[in-house]
């Protein structure tokens, strides 16, 4: 055999209905009804968690719009690499993004997919054979 086989001798266990939990079904998120408005979606999430700042950060843009105050998209690569760069226009064209600040990646890719249409080679692959 290669490996040991593990040890569990010093797992300590304990009541699962005793443990003491972050998310409850009282917490659940409703189902979102077609045709309702964005504030509708947002009532919709459960308030725990990462859904609680997705509702924190809507209610800070808001805020801050209300307030005349800039609202700066801080972000990496991937929104760009996934293809949210019409979403992202949107929001500056609509005044809700004012500014945005980003890192070398969400360049290239930007460049790629204005340039030719298409982003993110298979780094594992290119790697391999030399051509990163």
């Amino acid at each position: 055999m290669k490996y040991k086989p593990l040890s569990f001798r010093k797992v300590k266990r304990y009541s699962l209905k005793k443990r003491e939990s972050k998310v409850g079904l009282s917490q659940a998120g409703n189902i979102y009804e077609k045709g309702g408005t964005f504030g509708d979606f947002l009532d919709s999430l459960p308030a725990v968690l990462a859904s609680r700042d997705i509702i924190e950060v809507a209610d800070a843009i808001i805020k801050a719009g209300n307030g005349k105050r800039p609202v700066v998209l801080a972000m990496g690569a991937h929104p760009i690499k996934l293809g949210l760069s019409p979403v992202i226009i949107d929001l500056i064209n609509n005044g809700i993004i004012t500014a945005i600040a980003t890192n070398g990646a969400a360049i290239v890719h930007d460049f790629e997919m204005s340039y030719i249409g298409m982003t993110s080679e298979d780094v594992a692959e290119e790697l391999s054979c030399g051509t990163f």
